[in-house]
C-alpha cells in the first residue's frame, strides 16, 4: 500500500485454548490488481469465517505474490489492544510486521501482537500446489 491509497482491513483475534493471545490487522490493497496476466480488477475476497485474511488471498491467488519479509520487533500493547487480549496497556508484547510485494509493489501489511503468556511460538510455513 502506498501512502494515501485505499486499502482493506481485516482483523482478528487469535485464541488458543479460549484464551486471547494474539491480535492480527492485516492489510490489502484495494486497488485493482492483473493477477496472471489478466486484466486489472477489485479482489474479491471471501471471508470464510475464520481464516486470516493471507489464508484468503493464498487460497484465491495461489503463490503468486511475494517476496515478502517479516521485522520482529518488542513493544507495549497500547490501550485499545490491551482491551482485546485482557493486558494492561504497558504490558509487552511481541510484534511481527509482515510485507508482501506482488508485481514489485506494496500489496500486503500484517502486524500481529503477541501477548507474552502465548509462550513459545513455533512458525511453519508451507507453500500449497
Amino acid at each position: 500500500m502506498e501512502p494515501g491509497s485505499d486499502c482493506w482491513l481485516w482483523e482478528s483475534v487469535l485464541i488458543r485454548d479460549g484464551e486471547a493471545i494474539a491480535h492480527l490487522q492485516e492489510n490489502v490493497s484495494a486497488l485493482p490488481v492483473s493477477l496472471a496476466g489478466r486484466p486489472a480488477a477489485p479482489l474479491d475476497i471471501e471471508d470464510d469465517a475464520g481464516a486470516t485474511l493471507l489464508a484468503a488471498l493464498t487460497k484465491q491467488l495461489g503463490r503468486q505474490p511475494g517476496p515478502g519479509e517479516c521485522q520482529i520487533s518488542l513493544s507495549q500493547v497500547g490501550p485499545s489492544r490491551a482491551k482485546l487480549l485482557d493486558l494492561r496497556p504497558s504490558d509487552p508484547v511481541l510484534v511481527l510486521t509482515q510485507y508482501v510485494r506482488y508485481g514489485n509493489r506494496p500489496f500486503y501489511l500484517a502486524k500481529c501482537l503477541i501477548a507474552a503468556r502465548a509462550g513459545h511460538l513455533s512458525v511453519m510455513q508451507s507453500l500449497q500446489s
